[in-house]
């Protein structure tokens, strides 16, 4: 018995090592049992998005039974996200084929009465129109406050809309120039964001605007300028008569604090040394603020009320091993949505009840395929720029790999500006460590969370510094001993894309190959796309001022050299191509003029173009397609 047990638990082990050596594509990238899951506002039902068929559905579960009924039946297209408007009924968005412009819909919590109240647009723009849910009106069953740039792209206008009819009635009429709203408790308007963009758009600044009431004059409490420390509105306190602010000025990373509008007396709140911090969350009862999150080397919050706070000790003393957050909270506090993630795991929902006592009870997986023991650990690390600025990343080595030198992945985030690669689940990262690849992801200067001089000292960096600190990562990595420098491969996506063919034609003998991902490769081209869409000017600056004027010589050169489709001859090393013919971001034309230049130099490369994907690939056929075309690529060449 003894010998066939210890037999059973030798296969058991031989079989964890197998899966742990090759796990299949669809254990990582099949869409999730359950993501987003919620609560009503009384309580009584909890929502989530789920696959259902092909596609991922708004599925609702009565408490008082725990039975799930979709309330959607989408076949061709997914939900994307969803809000509730009411204790009966729910809003969603669907998404148009990649080009991030979203349908608003809504359905009763039984199915009946699904009705599309905004329509998503066809085209592809860089800002596409959108409807959004910004407050729910607890005293009003039938209508809700939504932001809608239905008229103007860059800037909208708040209706009262109805979630029946989809009918809207304009609260406030944009002038042309406010780029966000804000409301008092009482759903008044009361505080806008102006964009006031010089004549000859080399700054756009922002202008915090507040007033009384909604028919005092409006006045100017703080005015940000491109580049500098900024200030902006983050809401009100419970009586309207203060406002939480968030503001880097005279300390550079971002803090809150509260603003007396009428004496311009401004107190701290909350602010950390070393990063900047969130805006708060606020009580959906009595509406004081709850806590400020904040991001170091993991995430964390800051409670500025004690009864949250006790809450959170007692969550992260009953589930020690993961990171715990409350994601949903009933108008009365009383319930609670709990999900535990790590970097070893999407994540577990839980219910907590509040009162009498503390009641934590389990609700669901996320990915209950996804077993925690066969992951990598991810490790924040840090390393010196050759200028001598400290760098923050992780590093994700394959299962087994310590201590001894292993294929690398350099992997840059997007963005780049404002950004940030954080801890915690990432399928990409565990998919590749899984594969024998040791993953190493930097927050490259110009990365959000580190300081407004953080940020800004990477403007007009592109392919220069930003690309330094990228190729300091490999350098840190082999002298550290973890990477083989004959096995590195860079893959980014976004400007993660335009940092992997800088990477392969600034410093071709750092890589063996590159996996371009919805980059970016021609910088005027990049121009001309964001400044064809700007309407008021404030694109525009802002892009001359962060990346560069083609119009000014010494900024068109630099943009020239920097450029990798003016570096294609320098290109040795495979190169695999994934783009979306949808992308709003960067255009399909990107991808085309790089195809185009590379056939003409006879330079070979792989493809992967979708008809109907986006900045980003979204539909699991063709995400499973992507990673699998990955994974051969990645063995052929590294």
């Amino acid at each position: 018995m003894i010998q066939k047990l210890a037999l059973s638990l030798l296969l058991l082990a031989n079989a964890l090592a197998s899966s742990a050596e090759e796990l299949p594509v669809e254990y990582f990238f099949k869409n999730y049992e359950f993501s987003q899951v919620s609560l009503s506002p009384d309580g009584k039902h909890l929502a989530a998005i789920a696959p259902v068929g092909d596609s991922r559905n708004l599925v609702v579960v009565d408490r008082a039974t725990m039975k799930p009924l979709a309330v959607t039946s989408l076949t061709k297209r997914d939900v994307a996200s969803y809000q509730w408007a009411s204790n009966e009924r729910l809003l969603f968005s669907v998404e148009e084929d990649g080009n991030e412009s979203f349908a608003l819909n809504a359905v009763n919590i039984d199915g009946s009465k699904p009705r599309v109240l905004t329509k998503a647009s066809k085209g592809i723009q860089l800002i596409p129109r959108y409807t959004r849910m910004v407050d729910r009106l607890k005293e009003d069953d039938r209508h809700v406050i939504v932001t809608s740039n239905d008229r103007k792209a860059q800037f909208p206008d708040l209706y009262r809309m109805d979630i029946y009819t989809g009918r809207k009635k304009r609260l406030t009429s944009n002038p042309g120039n406010i780029t966000g709203w804000g409301m008092d408790w009482d759903h008044k308007v009361r505080v806008a964001m102006r964009q006031v963009v010089a004549s000859d758009k080399s700054d756009a600044s922002s202008e915090l605007l507040y007033r009384e009431t909604e028919d005092a004059p409006w006045k100017v409490l703080a005015t940000s300028h491109l580049g500098q420390e900024n200030t902006e509105y983050a809401g009100f306190s419970a009586d309207n008569k203060t406002l939480y602010i968030s503001s880097a000025v005279g300390r550079d990373r971002q803090a809150v604090y509260t603003l007396d509008p009428a004496t311009g007396k401004k107190e701290l709140v909350f602010g950390h040394d070393e990063v900047d911090v969130g805006t708060p969350s606020f009580s959906p009862s009595d509406h004081r603020p709850l806590g400020i999150g904040y991001i170091t080397d993991k995430p964390h919050m800051h409670y500025l009320d004690t009864k949250f706070g006790s809450i959170q000790k007692a969550l992260d003393k009953a589930l020690p091993d993961t990171l715990n957050r409350l994601t949903s909270l009933t108008d009365d506090e009383k319930t609670a949505v709990v999900v535990a993630t790590s970097d070893k795991t999407p994540g577990t929902y839980y219910l907590l009840e509040t009162e009498p006592k503390l009641k934590l009870t389990y609700l669901a997986q996320i990915a209950d395929r996804i077993k925690p023991e066969l992951m990598a650990d991810m490790k924040p690390i840090r390393y010196k720029a050759r200028d001598g600025l400290l760098i923050h990343g992780y590093l994700t080595l394959p299962k087994g790999a310590e201590g001894k030198p292993v294929p690398l992945i350099i992997h840059p985030h997007g963005g780049p500006y404002g950004i940030r690669d954080n801890w915690g689940w990432n399928p990409e990262v565990q998919f590749l460590a899984n594969r024998g690849y040791a993953v190493l992801q930097m927050n490259y200067r110009g990365s959000g969370g580190y300081g407004n001089k953080f940020h800004v000292n990477a403007w007009q960096q592109w392919g220069l510094q930003m690309q330094d600190d990228i190729s300091d990562a490999v350098k840190w990595a082999i002298k550290e001993g973890i990477a083989d420098p004959k096995r590195v491969c860079i893959y980014g996506a976004s400007y993660g894309g335009y940092a992997t063919m800088a990477g392969l034609t600034m410093t071709p003998d750092l890589y063996k190959c590159g996996i371009n991902y919805v980059g970016v490769v021609d910088l005027d081209m990049l121009e001309e796309w964001d400044t064809r869409h700007d309407q008021e000017g404030g694109i525009t600056a802002w892009f001359h001022r962060a990346i560069g004027d083609p119009d000014n010589p010494k900024d068109q050169a630099r943009m020239e050299k920097t450029s990798p489709i003016n570096l294609l001859t320098n290109l040795d090393d495979p190169l695999f191509i994934i783009h979306g013919r949808r992308d709003p971001r960067v255009e399909i034309a990107q991808a085309e003029h790089l195809m185009s230049k590379l056939n003409s130099l006879g330079k070979p490369y792989i493809k992967l173009i979708k008809k109907k994907e986006g900045h980003g690939f979204r539909r699991e056929a063709n995400k499973l397609e992507l990673y699998k075309m990955m994974d051969k690529f990645l063995k052929k060449n590294l």
